[in-house]
């Protein structure tokens, strides 16, 4: 297609479609990063700076929805093997509102891009999170899609239960949450959720611990029957948040 709209001559045709594409992804990025400045609000920023007591990071103070439909209109004509390269230009930047848009993308591309890549991104990602409103969509959504679509990619998520980083910890729980959610939960799905949650029982760490209450809830909707004979079989290892969250709904 670009060889269309921009012909190029020449020994350096290669080189220059390489360029090419990196202005593009560049455009892209910026354009995306500009109008989200554009919004800023910067009382609302701060106000979501001091509530967000464990990130450093800036706040913009744009409302999560219009994050998210800012981000798709400026990458609905982009291919998709060019997203990740956009998702990285938005990331480097210490701007939550920027990360958050990033994560948006990074949803299209567990979707449909490269499996492989998509998870070593995520891991990425996640060892430079200090909050959870950045892990939760990353991990819930991003992960449980690759999940869904190779389950090959659970060795791995499973690796990191035992990583000193609780974020990573949690990520391990979360892409559960999204195999529980209505639309996405098949029956089939019921023992393998129970079974990731088994690790992190006993995890005394806050954020790991209502991760896995915030799972037994959402699955409970679903197999109410499984989650309340699972929390009465596990009660004397599971700390009291992960009982107390998990059983909300019984």
């Amino acid at each position: 297609m670009l060889e269309e709209h921009f012909p190029v001559e020449g020994a350096d045709k290669h080189l220059s479609y390489q360029v090419l594409i990196a202005r593009m992804i560049a455009a892209v990025a910026d354009g995306l990063k500009g109008d989200l400045l554009g919004q800023e609000d910067r009382e609302k920023g701060a106000h979501v700076a001091k509530y967000m007591k464990t990130s450093s990071l800036r706040f913009l103070g744009i409302q999560i929805p219009q994050i998210r439909k800012t981000a798709r209109r400026h990458i609905r004509e982009v291919p998709v093997e060019m997203l990740p390269q956009i998702i990285e230009l938005l990331w480097k930047d210490e701007v939550f509102d920027f990360r958050l848009a990033a994560i948006e993308i990074m949803e299209k591309y567990s979707a449909k891009g490269d499996k492989s890549v998509a998870l070593q991104m995520i891991s990425d990602m996640i060892d430079d999170i200090d909050t959870w409103a950045l892990t939760d969509p990353l991990c819930i959504v991003c992960l449980g899609t690759l999940l869904i679509r190779d389950w090959s990619i659970e060795e791995t998520i499973a690796s990191w239960r035992e990583s000193e980083n609780f974020w990573r910890r949690r990520a391990t729980v979360l892409p559960y949450q999204h195999l529980s959610k209505k639309g996405f939960h098949r029956s089939e799905y019921t023992d393998r959720i129970l079974r990731a949650l088994n690790p992190h029982l006993s995890d005394k760490e806050f954020f790991v611990g209502k991760a896995v209450g915030w799972v037994l809830r959402e699955l409970s909707k679903r197999e109410p029957e499984m989650v309340r004979g699972y929390i009465e079989e596990n009660r004397a290892v599971m700390t009291k948040l992960a009982i107390k969250e998990g059983s909300k709904k019984l």
